[in-house]
């Protein structure tokens, strides 16, 4: 037999079936690592990174500990890591605001719902004649 009628036979014998759908479906990925990231290294304290025109001319060293090291790929995870967006412990009591009151005793800030304290200087509202 050649390879026609065997085709043709294998054909015949096959029941007709309806056409294939494709689902979509999605796949979860836990503790997974993006392809396209960015370095921990751009938005950290103790980075020190020079760039070129191009966007292979990159240059990252790491200052943490002297002498600074050379970094040679994209950084995911580091046990030294300072985000320097993020404002540090001076910096925030820099901004912050010194707020005095007339009582010494009397308690500054947020009070307890449970006790309310009494109004003090409450004013009044007089209707103007």
């Amino acid at each position: 037999m050649s390879l026609i009628p065997r085709l043709i036979v294998f054909m015949r014998s096959t029941p007709a079936r309806a056409p294939v759908r494709k689902k979509c479906m999605s796949i979860v990925i836990r503790n997974g690592k993006p392809q396209t990231s960015e370095s921990l290294c751009n938005s950290c304290y103790w980075a020190h990174i020079q760039r070129g025109f191009a966007e292979s001319d990159e240059v990252i060293l790491c200052a943490f500990l002297r002498p600074a090291r050379l970094v040679p790929f994209k950084v995911s995870q580091c046990t030294d890591y300072e985000d320097k967006r993020i404002p540090t412990r001076k910096d925030m009591e820099d901004i912050a605001w010194i707020i005095r009151t007339k009582d010494v005793n009397r308690q500054v800030g947020f009070t307890n719902d449970a006790e309310p304290e009494p109004e003090e200087d409450e004013l009044e509202i007089v209707p103007s004649e």
